[in-house]
């Protein structure tokens, strides 16, 4: 006999994928070019934030680097031919570096007098270049692809000497990518409007039209100028005693001017000047799976911002211009003069924390004097090399621990250095010079939470409490919690939504999608009303989901949505906000309003696989199932290798009764993403549906292994080994589902039934 209540859904009724794509748009390293340099840019005291003097309303206006010279020549000589001086040039022959003759891949390069050409496939049109972009290591070049459209070639000058394997043309994404693709010369990864801009020049204005999907890009200056870091200058220069500019004389100030391009990070809005709050126009990356090892140490192009923050240089008041000369860019010292400025016998007064020591010898680094092995770099800023040819350093300043390589995996310089060694041998080797205490690390309970251990949420939870930790290791500690429900949780987003560091409040609301829709609203809802507009965004895209749950719920965001929905405008041309605006209209029934932003998602992408598989829903939802298995085929063509495509396909062949094709794509889902609980389960009630009992119920038990405490698993195993008539361990679950579930009488009555069979 079967019980109501107790049986599982039927498979067909299994949650359906929904794919709200929030991206993180980092900047494209290496992008770019403009059209005309616009005419100075009008702007307001409310978007500068800076003051107008006394009893005056006057607009400030940037007025270009050249006018700084007369008062500021040191500054200015020092930020000639700098790296940011040189970010992007008018394409000249001073300017263009490379050698442009003959053919490379399948580009073909050529110059004529002064004009440089770039053919980029055979049988295509020759492109002017227009801008460079960049000088060393690397050079790429910017041409036009259509009025306004600017794009930054994907084939780029290697600039090293040719002794060093420079001196070359090479494929910055070596593959066939082919036109419609992001990667293409032609595609959105390329583009500088909307890609490069904001970096590599000052006071960028991207204009784009979603009407006619073109754009009209300004800039203030061409490369990265005085103003891009010191504010608009036109009433400092008319009055400068009056109106001085931002002297970036805070560390967070400085800090996040820098960040605004040295971040993995989204752009949610233009115009951010010094002394502006970074998480007002940019959403940055926190230290996250596929981004960073789990460690912290740097996976992707992530550039510093997100390793600096984790960092005890950064807890101690450092700043990026303790080390590096704000107007060369370049480091203010030459080898380990740069670190033994604060860290030597005699310390630094500024930072009285500091251990003062001698480091720079062979008793503390163990190598010989002058070798790199012994440059403080090597082994507590270790590099990794980005597109193609640029190596860049981990600014976590970590202490080696190749002891976490042994049991996470993780990188560590000394077997990057002693390729023959093991880390075992390294990490006896560190424990027999400095002791075999190793400090706990918090990548233990990362590398818990990315395989969802239960064990890990309480860990979490500390490291989220811990005033000790860096505030970045505490924001990606709490954004870990996202697949755990109880108080741990609940107790981490409380402390982190009152907590005056911002990065704590972004990460609050990614925490929350574990629990249950009551507790979400309650704890997040508050995040709505936060200062900063990436707070803001971040607790309106967890909530969204439950618009459709509680009136209470709808009518709160449905008077944010408007706000939220203008927001957008800025980057309308990427399809993940399409995407993101479909996921919206849906949550408030405005089904029309879905189609059509996943339709421009997917004229801005075809191959845009978020937007294929919502667009399937959509025309689910409106009884249009036959178009929705076509665009689900074209999703699996594009990305087989991803677990949501097989498993969005899966439902569509069990929705149109076809179980038996169904079962090896939800079989294929699970094996792609076995952290994925709903994918399991999925593949379970499939098995049993096939007549695969024992080997459904194989698949809950090891779910049951990592989710002990799921309800939905316990009910699915009990009912299962019921059926199969194996009551006594039915009982066995039943019993640990009667501890999180006591006084359940439905769950009395089946222990009962099993009992007396």
């Amino acid at each position: 006999m079967k019980h109501p209540g107790i049986i599982p859904a039927i498979l067909a009724k299994v949650a359906k994928v929904t794919m709200v794509a929030i991206a993180a748009l980092g900047a494209v390293s290496g992008c770019g070019e403009a059209p005309a340099p616009a005419a100075r840019a009008q702007l307001d005291q409310s978007s500068t934030g800076q003051t107008p003097p006394t009893g005056q309303g006057a607009a400030t206006e940037y007025i270009g680097s050249a006018a700084c010279a007369a008062c500021h020549p040191q500054q200015w000589s020092a930020w000639q031919n700098s790296q940011h001086d040189l970010a992007m040039q008018q394409a000249s022959t001073e300017s263009v570096l490379a050698t442009f003759t003959g053919t490379h891949g399948t580009a073909t390069f050529e110059r004529r007098g002064d004009e440089f050409l770039i053919t980029p496939e055979r049988g295509g049109d020759a492109r002017k270049v227009v801008y460079t972009f960049g000088v060393s290591p690397l050079q790429q070049y910017i041409v036009s692809a259509a009025p306004g459209k600017l794009q930054t070639f994907p084939m780029a000058w290697d600039n090293r000497e040719q002794a060093a394997g420079g001196q070359r043309w090479f494929d910055l994404y070596p593959g066939n990518f082919p036109a419609g693709d992001p990667m293409h010369w032609t595609g959105r990864a390329n583009n500088w409007n909307s890609q490069c801009a904001d970096c590599h020049s000052t006071a960028v204005k991207k204009h784009y039209d979603p009407q006619t999907r073109t754009y009209a890009t300004t800039f203030a200056e061409e490369d990265v100028g005085c103003e891009a870091c010191h504010g608009p200058a036109s009433l400092h220069a008319s009055a400068p005693e009056v109106q001085p500019l931002h002297g970036l004389s805070r560390q967070a100030a400085e800090i996040e001017t820098c960040a605004s391009c040295h971040s993995r990070r989204s752009q949610l809005a233009e115009g951010f000047t010094p002394g502006q709050a970074f998480l007002d126009f940019y959403s940055p990356r926190i230290v996250s799976p596929g981004y960073y090892h789990v460690d912290g140490q740097i996976l992707e192009e992530v550039y510093v911002y997100g390793s600096f923050l984790q960092s005890r240089m950064h807890r101690a008041g450092v700043t990026c211009s303790n080390c590096h000369d704000p107007h060369t860019a370049e480091l203010k010292f030459t080898g380990n003069n740069t670190c033994t400025q604060c860290h030597r016998p005699g310390g630094r007064q500024e930072f009285p924390t500091l251990t003062a020591h001698l480091y720079d010898d062979p008793s503390h680094h163990f190598h010989a004097v002058g070798s790199e092995a012994a440059q403080c770099v090597s082994c507590h800023m270790p590099s990794k090399t980005y597109m193609g040819v640029d190596d860049r350093r981990d600014h976590g300043f970590r202490i080696p621990r190749p002891d976490l390589t042994e049991s996470l995996a993780v990188p560590n310089p000394c077997t990057a250095c002693h390729q023959d060694r093991t880390a075992a041998w390294a990490a006896s080797a560190i424990s027999e010079r400095f002791g075999a205490e190793r400090p706990v690390h918090f990548a233990t309970a990362f590398a818990g939470a990315d395989r969802l251990a239960p064990d890990a949420e309480a860990l979490l939870a500390g490291i989220v409490a811990n005033t000790e930790q860096p505030v970045m290791v505490r924001a990606a500690a709490l954004a870990r919690m996202s697949g755990y429900r109880r108080g741990y949780t609940m107790d981490a987003i409380r402390l982190a939504r009152k907590s005056i560091d911002p990065l704590l409040r972004l990460a609050a609301p990614l925490a929350g999608s574990g629990l249950s829709p009551d507790n979400r609203w309650r704890l997040i809802v508050p995040l709505l009303d936060d200062e900063l507009l990436a707070v803001r965004h971040q607790a309106f895209s967890a909530l969204l989901p439950l618009a459709g749950q509680d009136p209470r719920f709808r009518r709160r965001l449905a008077n944010e949505f408007p706000i939220w929905r203008q927001d957008q405008s800025f980057n309308l041309d990427f399809p993940e906000t399409q995407t993101n605006l479909a996921g919206a209209y849906l949550a408030f029934t405005k089904v029309a309003q879905a189609e059509s932003a996943l339709r421009e998602a997917l004229a801005l992408q075809p191959n845009w696989v978020p937007a294929l598989l919502n667009l399937a829903d959509v025309y689910r939802f409106t009884g249009r199932e036959a178009e929705a298995g076509k665009l689900l085929l074209e999703a699996l063509d594009v990305a087989s290798d991803q677990a949501e495509t097989n498993y969005a396909y899966a439902l569509w062949l069990s929705r149109t009764e076809q179980p038996g094709e169904a079962l090896a794509y939800f079989r294929r889902a699970a094996e792609l993403a076995p952290n994925r609980m709903s994918f399991g389960y999925a593949l379970a009630l499939a098995l049993n549906d096939a007549g695969e009992g024992p080997r459904a119920v194989e698949v809950l038990e090891a779910l049951l292994d990592d989710w002990p405490d799921d309800q939905q698993l316990l009910i699915a195993a009990v009912t299962m080994l019921r059926d199969q008539r194996r009551y006594s361990e039915a009982l066995a679950w039943l019993e640990r589902l009667q501890e999180l579930r006591p006084g359940d009488e439905q769950l009395s009555q089946l222990r009962r039934s099993l009992s007396n069979t």
